[in-house]
């Protein structure tokens, strides 16, 4: 007959439920679903969770990598009705779907479990899943991910309450256990007449974690025998260090980001340029995240590339690229705002006929207006509008000598090898592309730009430069005037 849960033999129980409500924020309204996989680790914190009077669910996932999977699956099933505890189960081909995804089988194995433990915990109505992680799994993490190359938020290891996003934007993950050793558990089921299962996987060295724990970790302690202990320190300290920058990063955040939408995070170019390359990464790496949250971690080299405010592919399908007084961390597929810019989809025919002074207006979509009006350039309205077409200043209107525009004038988006003469260049065409590049039109937004032309011969480069043909001179007796204007 299993008793109530005894005090661990290193006095730890007295910390605990500090830890619980405080650090994991558990509360004993909602239940905790409990991952379970049969361990010392796992059974321990069920039975002692179960001991201080919180509602729990017992899960455990079966990976179908071993013969004896179900019989241990029925072992905590077992342990969980000794307790009165619901229990949960679910299994799956890890294997297969390690190959299937490209992943290795401990990468695979952690995505089906998790999945099945945060989609159990949801159907149960749980407010946490709770994790039996140690002081070893806390040592060998931060190992493992320094090997790896990894940064600050790999070097802190793992926390006490975390969300993962990428299986539940809200219910977190508990590691409770954190302050145990695993010989703390492991003596903890001794006093409380637990029996634990011993995973024959755990003493195989072809897994990473794996050699970590029985060749690397046991090498170390040759030169520091507290060598877990220093590292489990290490990852405390960081986590403090990570909270501080994490508080500088999100002010950095409200500062530069402009806009973010389905698949993008616009920034300020400006408020990125006066940052450091160290705070460019760590913004980078949060929008990386936002974007992608399956991510593990966004290579250090991709950052550095992105830090230096220039074109570059990141981990992902994420690239970084410069707009202007923006700068885009966007997925490639995905679908980016036009940014105010007129776009044109179908081409139209705008009037210029003979008769007298006439107004119209065209939609160009997208909130978009253009407004044409047939003006004759008497000795009166020269005298007191002559400013208007001589001094224009307005880049979204245009004066064209209509004249020399005749009845032929349309508004259509660009064509390849379209050239036009930019006023001021009599006789001296180029390329509309350069011209693009030179006024540094966002690629994006230049396959659709509106055209006003006369025939094929670009009259107006809307909102850019009037072609040099067409402008009104002093002989100019009727003009057309243009106008594009965005609509409240």
């Amino acid at each position: 007959m299993l008793g109530r849960a005894q005090g661990p033999p290193c006095g730890l129980m007295g910390d605990m439920r500090e830890i619980l409500e405080q650090q994991c924020g558990l509360n004993k309204t909602n239940p905790v679903l409990v991952a379970v996989s049969g361990g010392p680790d796992s059974l321990a914190l069920l039975h002692l969770l179960h001991g201080l009077g919180y509602p729990l669910v017992c899960a455990t996932f079966n990976h179908r990598l071993r013969p004896e999977a179900a019989d241990e699956a029925a072992h905590v099933r077992q342990a969980a009705e000794r307790l009165g505890v619901p229990f949960v189960t679910d299994s799956a081909d890890v294997a297969a779907y390690a190959g299937a995804a490209g992943l290795s089988i401990e990468e695979a194995a952690r995505t089906l479990r998790y999945r099945f433990l945060f989609r159990a915990a949801r159907e149960a109505g749980a407010q946490a899943v709770a994790a039996g992680h140690t002081a070893d799994d806390q040592a060998e993490t931060v190992l493992m991910h320094f090997l790896r190359g990894a940064g600050l938020a790999g070097l802190k290891g793992m926390s006490a309450r975390v969300v993962l996003p990428v299986f539940d934007a809200e219910i977190p993950l508990l590691r409770p256990l954190l302050a145990w050793q695993r010989a703390d558990t492991e003596a903890y089921c001794r006093e409380n007449g637990l029996a634990p299962l011993y995973d024959p996987s755990n003493a195989d060295t072809t897994y990473f974690r794996n050699r970590l724990r029985h060749e690397l970790l046991p090498a170390l302690e040759s030169y520091n025998p507290r060598i877990r202990q220093t590292l489990v320190r290490a990852a405390l300290a960081l986590q403090g260090d990570e909270a501080l920058l994490a508080e500088v990063i999100e002010a950095a955040w409200q500062k530069s980001v402009l806009e973010q939408g389905a698949g993008f995070v616009a920034f300020e170019r400006a408020a990125l340029e006066s940052a450091s390359p160290a705070l460019r990464r760590n913004l980078f790496k949060r929008a990386a995240f936002s974007l992608r949250p399956g991510l593990r971690d966004v290579d250090f080299a991709a950052l550095e590339r992105a830090a230096a405010l220039r074109p570059a592919d990141l981990t992902g399908g994420l690239r970084l690229f410069v707009e202007g007084a923006k700068i885009y961390l966007a997925a490639y597929e995905a679908d980016l705002p036009s940014a105010g810019w007129p776009q044109i989809g179908e081409q139209f025919s705008v009037f210029s006929d003979q008769c007298s002074a006439k107004s119209a207006q065209y939609p160009l979509g997208e909130g978009w207006l253009l407004t044409c009006d047939l003006i004759s350039l008497t000795t009166e309205y020269c005298l007191l509008n002559t400013e208007n077409w001589t001094l224009n200043t307005d880049p979204w209107s245009a004066w064209l000598d209509a004249d020399v525009t005749g009845v032929r004038l349309r508004v259509r988006a660009v064509r390849a090898g379209d050239r036009f003469q930019p006023l001021g260049m009599s006789g001296a065409s180029v390329k509309l592309q350069d011209f693009f590049v030179n006024v540094k039109l966002p690629k994006r937004a230049r396959k659709k730009w509106p055209l006003a032309c006369v025939d094929d011969e670009i009259a107006w480069v809307v909102g850019l430069r009037l072609a040099h043909p067409f402008r009104v001179t002093e002989k100019t007796t009727r003009a057309l005037h243009l106008q594009v204007k965005r609509l409240p």
